[in-house]
C-alpha cells in the first residue's frame, strides 16, 4: 500500500521562481515529508539530485518516493486521488513506477484507466524504492536527458511493471515550452545548444545499453533530427554539431554496455 506515512516527495530545483517554490505546498499535505534538492549553485544533473533525494528518503524509512520537478503542477487533491488509484491496481506488488498522465498542452488521448507503459517522464512518478535500489539508482552520467528512459528500461528488464494512471493528470512544461510550426502546426520543443550534446550522447547510450529497444531509439533519433533540421530556426548548426559530438562521445564510451 502507498500511504502518506511511507511516501516522501523528492523535489528538484534549478533556479526556481517564487511561484515554482510555492508549488510544493500543493502536495506537501499528502506525503510524510518533502525533500528539496536544489541544483542551482552546483548543477550536478537531475539523476544526481534524484539519487540524493531517494537516499535520504530511504534513510527515513520510506518505501515510495514522489519524484517532482519545479515545472509540474498538480490540480487540487490530485495526489490523494493518485495514491488511491495506485492502491486499487490489482498487481501493485509488481509495479516499480506509477505515473500520472502528463498534460504537456497537446490533445489528451486515453481510453483506459490503467495503462502499461514502456517509458514515461520522471516528474510526478510514484517510485518504489526497492526497485530503485535493485536498478542501482538513476544513471548519473546521463546528467539530464533520457534519465527517465534509462531507469524505466532498467526496471522493466528486471521484471517490474510501469503503469500510467490516465485519470490523474499532471500539468507539465517541456524544456523552453512547446512550439508549433507554421506549416501543418507540428509541435516541437526547442532546447539550448548544450542539451543537444546530452540528447545525442544519451540516445546512443540507450542503443548500447538496451539493444532490445534499438528500433524505438533509432526512430526517436531520426524524428528529432528531422524536427531540428526542418523546424528549429535558432542556432541550428550549433545544435546539430552538439548532437553529433554527443553521439560520437557515446560511441567512444561504448565499451561499457552494462545497465
Amino acid at each position: 500500500m502507498i500511504t502518506k506515512s511511507n511516501t516522501i516527495a523528492v523535489v528538484v530545483w534549478y533556479h526556481p521562481t517564487e511561484e515554482q517554490k510555492q508549488l510544493v505546498r500543493l502536495y506537501e499535505p499528502y506525503v510524510r515529508k518533502v525533500i528539496v534538492i536544489d541544483n542551482s549553485t552546483d548543477n550536478k544533473g537531475i539523476a544526481w539530485a534524484l539519487n540524493r533525494g531517494c537516499e535520504q528518503a530511504l534513510q527515513l524509512g520510506a518505501e515510495w518516493v514522489l519524484t517532482m520537478d519545479q515545472d509540474s503542477r498538480w490540480d487540487q487533491q490530485s495526489v490523494d486521488e493518485y495514491m488511491a488509484k495506485a492502491n486499487q491496481y490489482a498487481d501493485q506488488d509488481k509495479v516499480a513506477i506509477f505515473s500520472p498522465y502528463h498534460d504537456c498542452g497537446g490533445k489528451i488521448r486515453t481510453t483506459r484507466d490503467y495503462e502499461p507503459m514502456r517509458t514515461f517522464m520522471c516528474s510526478g512518478n510514484l517510485l518504489r524504492l526497492s526497485a530503485w535500489q535493485q536498478a542501482g539508482g538513476f544513471k548519473e552520467d546521463f546528467f539530464i536527458d533520457l534519465v527517465d528512459d534509462e531507469i524505466n528500461c532498467h526496471v522493466r528488464q528486471l521484471g517490474w511493471q510501469l503503469v500510467r494512471i490516465n485519470s490523474i493528470h499532471l500539468t507539465h512544461n517541456l524544456g523552453e515550452g512547446q512550439h508549433f510550426t507554421r506549416l501543418f502546426h507540428h509541435p516541437y520543443t526547442p532546447h539550448p545548444v548544450w542539451r543537444y550534446f546530452y540528447i545525442g550522447r544519451n540516445m546512443q547510450r540507450m542503443l548500447q545499453l538496451y539493444p532490445q529497444e534499438r528500433r524505438d531509439y533509432r526512430h526517436q533519433r531520426r524524428k528529432l533530427l528531422k524536427r531540428l533540421c526542418l523546424y528549429d530556426a535558432e542556432q541550428k548548426g550549433a545544435k546539430l554539431c552538439a548532437f553529433v559530438r554527443g553521439w560520437y562521445t557515446a560511441i567512444k564510451e561504448g565499451t561499457n554496455t552494462q545497465p
